[in-house]
Parts: C-alpha cells; structure tokens; sequence
C-alpha cells in the first residue's frame, strides 16, 4: 500500500503544460528515486509533492489524506545547502531551527546536539556554516530534517554540489540512516548511479510535458557497498538500460 501518492498530476506554468498526468505511489519505508531528462519537470513534481507547489490538477496524498500545503510529516530537503543554512546562525542552532518553535529553545538545542552526533558532527555545535566545508554543511541540513523526526524525506538533488568522494560518503551515511530510522524517502536526481546505488526503486519521467514513463525495480542487495555494488552485473545493465532510455529524444 502507498505512503505517499501522487495521482494524475498536471502542472502548467503561464498556460504552458509541463506536467501531464503524473502518477506515483511511494511505499511506506521505501527508498524511490526519481530519474529524467533536464528540464523535465523533476524538481516541479517533488515541490508538488512536498505540498510547495499547487498541481494544475491531480491530488497529492499521505497516508489516504489529500495535502494542499506543506505536511507536518514530511521535511523537504534542497540540493543548495547554502542558501538553506542561515548564516547569522551556529550550527546548533541551524539544526535546532527545525523544532524550537514547537519544543522550545532549550529542547531543541538538546535534540539538535543529538541528530549533529548521529551525522558525525560532535563538537562542531558552536561553528557557523561558513567554517564547515561543503559536505560538512549537507550534513547540517540533513541533521536538520532528522531533528524534525519526519516520516517522509523529499530530497532535491542534495549530493550533487558536492565532490564525488565526498557524496560517496555522504551516501553511506544517508543509507545509514535511512535503514535506522525506516523514513520513507523520495530522491530526485540527475545520477544514474546515484539513484541505482541508493533506491528500491525508480521512476522515469519523460520530456516536456514529463509523465512517469516506467518504474524499475533494483533489486540489489542491501547493505550496498561503494566499489562492489556498482561491479554486480544487475547494477551494470540497469546503468546501461536507463542511460539508454534518458539519451533517447522522444522523436527517435
């Protein structure tokens, strides 16, 4: 049974259409990437999704319940961390952020030196952002969707502003704590392997106006490792099938 559907989503933009009749369920617990051409509508239909966004038509759901704005379940994650972290604030605080209007500052400040440790930032409470290295500072933001103990991750792209050693590392702990915590997660992304290494599943959106074209199982064994994960054949010909279907134009 789905957590998280979007049913027949439509979005247009100045009366041009970008989104037709957009359907996905996402199962509670599962881990769903979301792959497509640039420009495609990607990041438009987790806004949707999110309840950041109005669709044209079509209804969004959690848990059977429609949503028309912003759930209290879900935390909506952007792939610039800069622009997401305040800089007038220390870490701590950033993290805090998340809860201290319905916890208390006090509280919060607990939580939040809690959720830094479990991201592998003891000790960095008192710095402000700009003293943190890039993956240092996504970890901050990851650390502040935790502290808002979400049932639903909407992550947009938030590995790819970063190194790719430092995403790989970044990978490992997002799995780490997705598996702990059995969040339900939707990952849009422009990465192949990204979305293969990390997701259950798939889902493939087609060019303007973009529809879920088709939804691949991956199938992979979990725990993943970083090298011999992305050795194992299934990993290989799922590569080579999606890249196939992403570089085909809709007229070839």
């Amino acid at each position: 049974m789905s957590f998280l559907s979007l049913d027949a989503i439509n979005k247009s933009f100045a009366g041009v259409p970008v989104m037709r009749d957009a359907t996905l369920a996402v199962r509670e617990g599962e881990f769903m990437a979301v792959l497509g051409p640039s420009g495609c509508g990607k990041s438009t239909l987790l806004q949707i999704a999110a309840g950041l966004l109005p669709p044209s038509a079509g209804t969004v759901r959690i848990a059977g319940r429609a949503i028309t704005a912003p759930p209290p379940e879900a935390v909506y994650v952007f792939q610039q961390y800069t622009r997401s972290l305040l800089p007038w604030r220390s870490v701590r605080d950033n993290v805090a952020f998340a809860t201290e209007h319905r916890l208390g500052k006090r509280r919060a400040r607990a939580i939040a030196e809690e959720t830094l440790a479990q991201v592998g930032l003891s000790g960095f409470g008192d710095h402000f952002p700009w003293q943190l290295s890039g993956g240092m500072q996504q970890r901050v933001a990851i650390a502040r969707a935790l502290a808002a103990e979400p049932a639903i991750l909407l992550l947009d792209e938030p590995f790819s502003a970063v190194d790719a050693l430092t995403r790989l590392d970044l990978h490992a702990l997002f799995l780490d704590i997705w598996s702990r915590r059995k969040l339900t997660v939707m990952l849009v992304t422009h990465d192949v392997e990204e979305a293969i290494y990390l997701a259950d599943r798939i889902a493939l959106l087609t060019y303007r106006p973009s529809s879920i074209s088709e939804i691949f199982e991956v199938g992979l064994p979990r725990p993943r490792d970083p090298i011999t994960t992305r050795a194992l054949p299934q990993f290989l010909e799922l590569r080579q099938t999606l890249l196939q279907k992403l570089l085909a134009r809709p007229d070839a």
